[in-house]
């Protein structure tokens, strides 16, 4: 896919893999729109691209319709959502009652990609996971625990659950809306700012691991890379840019239509205010 004028839209734009990507993007001539938590940042580097942008908390339901409304009104088709926003949240709920992880990982992005699906036809959806899914289960009993959060749970388990989720989430997107192409991929081990909610302990990790971690650039690079690829991607998950062995309750049908009806009352429900 030539991105020349090409309309995307990156989330989690405000620094590491989201902060290069759209530099990238910028430089191919797409008409990118970016999408970060915070303002400040956000704007320093849509400012420095002329680029359009948007601030959302992943924390709000209510920001999440809000900022989908604006992407609605601000262009007439989008040809690529990169769905880069991320985290490891403390153990916490956010004011919508939701797990935060969960929220900020699973169900945010999912809603954005509901309420933009007529904007999407035709278009692509990517995704960034992380290879950590591979190391984690969903259960159909257990999806209340995923949204309401675990006791006991680790962050980086609860972490994992989240984008197993998500990707079980995605291709049951691209089943229901066979004319948008989906996918998504685990950019590799990056030093960036992803997991600075971990205060002290997190940079410590950070610092020990930054000699075997890739760069922002180089993660941004494989976003790019798949952003842009000429063929579909079809539900693939890739491990930087290839294709790669994934958990198969990534294609579970039973789980994918599961988890939808339960994000979709989650939703609704919060979004109502009961």
């Amino acid at each position: 896919m030539n991105l020349r004028g090409k309309t995307v839209v990156l989330t989690g734009a405000s620094s590491g893999i989201g902060a290069q990507a759209a530099v990238l993007l910028r430089a191919q001539g797409a008409d990118v729109h970016l999408v970060g938590r915070d303002e400040r940042r956000t704007r320093q580097v849509a400012e420095a691209l002329d680029a359009a942008w948007y601030t959302a908390d992943f924390e709000a339901l209510a920001d999440v319709h809000r900022l989908a409304d604006e992407l609605k009104r601000a262009t007439r088709h989008i040809d690529v959502l990169a769905a880069n926003a991320g985290a490891v949240m403390p153990e916490r709920h956010t004011a919508d009652g939701i797990d935060a992880t969960f929220q900020v990982n699973v169900v945010s992005p999912w809603l954005l990609t509901l309420l933009l699906a007529e904007h999407l036809r035709g278009g692509r959806v990517l995704a960034t996971n992380s290879r950590s899914h591979k190391n984690a289960v969903v259960g159909l009993h257990s999806l209340e625990d995923l949204a309401r959060g675990r006791p006991g749970v680790s962050e980086h388990r609860a972490y994992a659950r989240s984008k197993l989720a998500a990707g079980i989430l995605l291709r049951e997107y691209g089943r229901r809306h066979p004319t948008i192409d989906v996918g998504d991929f685990h950019p590799g081990t990056i030093a960036s700012g992803f997991g600075r909610s971990k205060g002290k302990r997190g940079a410590v990790m950070k610092a020990l691991g930054r000699p075997f971690t890739g760069t922002p650039d180089q993660g941004a690079a494989r976003l790019v890379h798949l952003a842009s690829l000429t063929g579909p991607l079809a539900g693939t998950y890739y491990n930087r840019t290839r294709p790669a062995k994934a958990s198969p309750q990534l294609r579970s049908r039973e789980l994918g239509a599961a988890l939808w009806d339960f994000a979709t009352d989650l939703t609704t429900v919060r979004t109502r205010g009961c």
